[in-house]
């Protein structure tokens, strides 16, 4: 006689496998969105930190150029650096072969060099300065930096500049020494701190 092979009964342990249900997934995926979302200003500011140094040293080596460019030129010799656009496109364009974390745009008098640890497309910018006559030094100043690169990006230049500001509050002056705590306490939160460094 013919026999029908029996069923075997399905064992719990195989009843569990089923799967995830679409309100399961939607939790899952929504768990990771907000987490990540949360992870991003971190990463920022872990990439903000990790460009502080190479800023400040670009900065020091163009400012450094700048020095030798105008060297021999009298106790004034930024006198002619120019004014506004023209001493900017002076630093951007002594920046162009040099600089690995300044972005140098346009050509001649229309160049421009912006920073990269803080808002989008902030551009520096270059006066003359005055420590005791007018062009006697020239100030090179960083807007929109963000707060991870504050005070360090000012105490990786405390060395090579003359005068720095945070936020218009004096962290070096002319002839001292880089004040730590007090830089600190200058810094603001997100991208919304500026540097003016003076240099001679």
């Amino acid at each position: 006689p013919l026999t029908h092979p029996t069923t075997m009964p399905r064992s719990p342990r195989h009843a569990a496998h089923q799967g995830f249900t679409i309100v399961e997934l939607l939790v899952t995926i929504a768990i990771i969105a907000l987490l990540s979302l949360a992870a991003v200003p971190f990463a920022r500011d872990i990439i903000i930190a990790g460009k502080v140094e190479p800023t400040a040293s670009d900065i020091n080596k163009v400012a450094t150029r700048i020095r030798g460019n105008f060297a021999g030129q009298g106790s004034t010799p930024y006198a002619n650096l120019g004014a506004g656009a023209a001493a900017t496109a002076v630093f951007a364009n002594t920046a162009r072969s040099m600089a690995s974390s300044l972005v140098v745009t346009g050509t001649s008098a229309g160049a421009t060099v912006q920073h990269e640890i803080g808002a989008t497309g902030a551009q520096v910018t270059v006066a003359q300065a005055q420590v005791t006559l007018p062009g006697d030094s020239f100030a090179v100043t960083l807007p929109t930096v963000n707060a991870a690169a504050c005070p360090a990006l000012a105490a990786q230049l405390s060395r090579a500049a003359e005068r720095i500001t945070i936020n218009n509050t004096l962290v070096k002056q002319v002839g001292g020494v880089f004040n730590g705590g007090t830089a600190q306490n200058a810094c603001t939160p997100d991208d919304t701190n500026t540097f003016v460094f003076q240099f001679r």
